[in-house]
């Protein structure tokens, strides 16, 4: 029942369903209460719940941003790329090759986000101060907007790296509440078994099963294993037909 192999929605769903059921119930709270699990007790319980349940909402909030952000910065890489790209073969459709190093256009594309962005912006900024692009369609306001599609891309990706962290924190605190959660449940299930051990329709109340005996087979199985059966085995003797 409160097994953290359980969804997450089950985990809550549990220790709700005993806690609230315990502060509900005056007889449950009643025979509990002998056993030291007061109205406070109780009470701080309800709290670990709450707590859980808030970090689980965090939780989903700061993953659902983390996948905007992602989609974000995926387009916004998609644009970057283009734009560079397309700068890249008018310039060297253009210029004579002793232009291009200036340009960073003397090897292969930048890779990693941080390196391309820093090369590709200043490859911008060294075609708006050549100003012979102009006549291909590359003026001052077409180098200006494209050159913005290259800081996007950088701001976007920032946003992502901190959507990520945002979530992986957000990930630890849920965690951290739901093992507390489900220690806490764990717990006082074992005392309400002991607390409500008369009353087991009392144990339904809180969502927790009755402890069940060994079946007649099992039993039966049990008789059949007599001490000279199991001394014989002991020994390493079969045992007699």
């Amino acid at each position: 029942m409160t097994n953290s192999t359980l969804s997450i929605n089950d985990q809550l769903g549990a220790a709700k369903l005993v806690i609230d059921a315990s502060l509900a119930d005056s007889e449950i709270k009643e025979l509990v209460g002998a056993y030291g699990y007061n109205d406070q007790k109780l009470a701080a319980g309800k709290q670990i719940y709450e707590t859980a349940n808030a970090a689980v909402t965090a939780q989903g909030i700061a993953e659902s941003a983390q996948l905007a952000a992602s989609d974000a910065l995926a387009a916004a890489q998609t644009r970057a790329v283009d734009a560079y790209q397309a700068l890249a073969k008018v310039a060297r459709a253009t210029l004579p090759p002793s232009a291009l190093p200036d340009l960073n256009l003397g090897g292969r594309m930048p890779q990693g986000t941080n390196a391309f962005c820093a090369a590709v912006v200043q490859l911008f900024d060294a075609a708006a101060s050549l100003g012979s692009l102009a006549e291909y369609g590359y003026d001052a306001a077409k180098l200006s907007a494209e050159r913005a599609k290259i800081t996007a891309y950088a701001d976007a990706n920032q946003r992502q790296e901190s959507a990520k962290s945002q979530a992986v924190s957000a990930t630890k605190a849920q965690n951290a509440a739901l093992t507390a959660l489900n220690q806490w449940t764990a717990q006082y299930i074992k005392i309400a078994r002991v607390a409500l051990r008369a009353q087991p329709e009392m144990l339904k109340r809180l969502g927790v099963a009755s402890r069940v005996g060994p079946t007649a087979a099992q039993r039966a199985a049990r008789q059949k294993k007599t001490p000279a059966t199991s001394a014989a085995t002991t020994a390493g003797e079969p045992a007699a037909s």
